[in-house]
């Protein structure tokens, strides 16, 4: 299928009354990548824009951590304890409850009252689509505190999305490998899976938020723990490369990540971060402040979709699974 006849459905659903929009659309099928781009006219062009593509950085966390799995630096079902030294006694979840997102810590840290009014101010110049609220506010020690003042018990919580579950994860990724997340995933992505258009950090680039305000990419620090859950750029061809490599068998380590692990939501079972649908799809989405992203792959046909765009919360989800199952 060409791209521009496969584009059409999604330029239909994504773009909005804006003069703004930008939207990247990448295919993978029978070993041949596909990329379009489109600009604020909905015409093609050259342009290739590094994406801020929010929590598809969990899959890169998780996959790093099937790695130590699979070369015994870590256990999936060892207490998060076990990695993170001078807690209290008390019960802590694992590994695999953290990765599945079944951990119990949920929202945390923000409440149930402080998340609807950061969302119901996310248009304001200090919203959270202009300014990343994780940014300086969870280093190591605030970390430990959530950690050992959260009293969880031992089971697997339901299906609860979690940054700071990640942010965990990640932060234990760090402790195993001796180096700082953010160098750590770097090196991980860039010389490890040979992704050289990847990279946790920042990029200069403008998105829009629902009125059209422009909105500069959410900025990170090194020590913001949080990182681990969101902090990832990259563009559609180096997307479509990761979806290559997790397909092709090579790294064996990888199987594990699309394996379930839980039992997630009504429409996908959890594996390590990735969503699994029953017809054999695993994706995930994508949101950092003013920019939306989709990855979406299926290990049996092959095939992979990558939707990248500069505009805010919209819902490049369905869109992309009804691509990726078109195809």
């Amino acid at each position: 299928m060409e791209i521009r006849e496969a584009a059409e459905p999604i330029i239909r659903s994504l773009y909005p009354k804006t003069a703004h929009m930008e939207l990247t659309l990448g295919i993978l099928q029978n070993g041949e990548t596909q990329i379009i781009h489109l600009d604020p006219e909905q015409k093609e062009s050259d342009e290739v824009l590094t994406y801020p593509v929010g929590s598809i950085c969990k899959t890169f966390t998780a996959s790093l951590l099937a790695k130590y799995v699979w070369e015994g630096k870590a256990d999936l079902d060892a207490p998060l304890s076990a990695y993170i030294e001078d807690l209290p006694e008390q019960y802590y979840p694992s590994l695999r409850r953290l990765a599945v997102h079944a951990s119990g810590y949920g929202g945390k840290p923000f409440g149930t009252l402080e998340t609807l009014i950061r969302f119901a101010n996310m248009n304001k110049p200090d919203g959270l689509l202009h300014v990343n609220p994780f940014r300086g506010t969870i280093d190591e020690t605030v970390m430990r505190r959530l950690i050992a003042e959260t009293k969880l018990k031992d089971k697997e919580y339901k299906f609860a999305y979690s940054n700071l579950g990640y942010g965990i994860l990640g932060y234990i990724l760090s402790v195993i490998g001796g180096e700082n997340y953010w160098d750590l995933m770097n090196d991980y992505a860039q010389n490890d899976l040979g992704l050289k258009e990847t990279m946790i950090g920042n990029v200069p680039l403008t998105g829009y938020d629902k009125k059209g305000n422009p909105c500069s990419c959410w900025q990170w620090e090194k020590s913001d723990v949080i990182m681990a859950a969101g902090a990832m750029n990259s563009t559609a061809a180096d997307m479509l490369k990761y979806a290559a490599i997790q397909m092709d068998g090579e790294r064996p380590y990888l199987d594990l990540c699309h394996q379930v692990h839980g039992e997630g939501e009504k429409n996908f079972r959890s594996g390590l971060a990735w969503r699994l649908t029953d017809d054999g799809i695993s994706w995930h989405t994508g949101s950092a402040g003013a920019f939306s992203a989709w990855l979406g792959l299926s290990r049996r046909n092959q095939t992979a979709v990558f939707i990248g765009t500069n505009y805010a919360l919209l819902d490049v989800e369905n869109p992309g699974l009804e691509l990726l199952r078109k195809l």
